[in-house]
């Protein structure tokens, strides 16, 4: 039995454990093994997906995050956990950079922090790059029941279908989030998928519900609110420049699309620490 010391964090009530593994103790058969006993709810510490905080792989970073998904699958990237990891280096003292070089299976991401009088980070932004599209609101057959709908496919480093509705009022997110993340043209990675309730005229906020890849439905994705707001700013109902506020079920985010491309800015917030014993298979 290994005894784990950790620090529990969430971003908009998307919540995360991270594990400090700079003295490299875990293979990544261990991480994934944490992540399926650590991220159950009511039987263990519970949360969204492990993050690990690993040393880069080199100097051109300042550290590397690793994320693990509750059913051990690793992630390329995560927006409400990247603000958690940015969070937690900079007020433990790891980085001391308000512009933090971090290492992700996406590639370089720099989250920058906001910090308060008292020295503690009141907010995060986080460069999230620019999308490439693969569909853009085309007609999409998911199954017999469920039937077609219009889907846009994108990637910001992870893949995300995004599904703009009129109401979420019928609709069944995880019912229909299952059957998109798992369909054969998302195979074998699979994608995240992101249900978009837009308001009417110039849009500078919208609703946005996420069935998250190996998680489930979560109360808010920091890559999926962005992909939401790429996507409709790629139909012409997002201006550049112009911040967009997105409601989650955990709270608001907001994100802003540039030039060289999207912005991520929302809080975090460190939760309690704790040591946890598990038993790897």
């Amino acid at each position: 039995m290994t005894r784990i010391t950790f620090t529990k964090l969430q971003g908009s009530g998307n919540d995360f454990i991270l594990i400090d593994d700079r003295a490299e103790r875990y293979t990544d058969a261990a991480k994934a093994a944490c992540a399926q006993a650590l991220c159950q709810r009511k039987f263990s510490v519970g949360a969204d997906g492990v993050l690990f905080l690993c040393l880069s792989t080199t100097d051109a970073f300042d550290l590397r995050m690793r994320i693990f998904n509750p059913d051990g699958s690793e992630a390329e990237m995560c927006g409400n956990g990247m603000r958690c990891f940015a969070k937690y280096v900079f007020e433990h003292g790891i980085v001391r950079s308000k512009r933090i070089k971090v290492e992700t299976l996406a590639g370089l991401i720099v989250p920058e922090v906001e910090v308060d009088d008292t020295g503690f980070v009141s907010s995060i932004r986080v460069f999230m790059g620019t999308p490439v599209f693969e569909k853009l609101d085309e007609p999409f057959f998911v199954n017999a029941e469920i039937g077609s709908l219009r889907l846009t496919a994108l990637s910001l480093g992870n893949p995300h279908a995004v599904v703009i509705l009129d109401s979420f009022e019928g609709v069944d997110v995880n019912t229909v989030g299952k059957a998109i993340e798992s369909h054969p043209a998302f195979l074998p990675q699979k994608t995240n998928v992101d249900f978009v309730v837009r308001r009417e005229g110039r849009i500078k906020e919208l609703t946005v519900r996420t069935f998250e890849r190996g998680v489930g439905e979560t109360l808010a994705c920091g890559t999926g609110s962005t992909a939401s707001v790429l996507t409709l700013y790629k139909l012409g109902l997002v201006h550049k420049n112009e911040p967009v506020t997105v409601h989650t079920w955990g709270g608001d985010l907001v994100v802003e699309v540039k030039a060289e491309g999207a912005y991520l800015q929302g809080p975090a917030e460190e939760v309690y620490e704790g040591v946890v014993a598990i038993t790897f298979p």
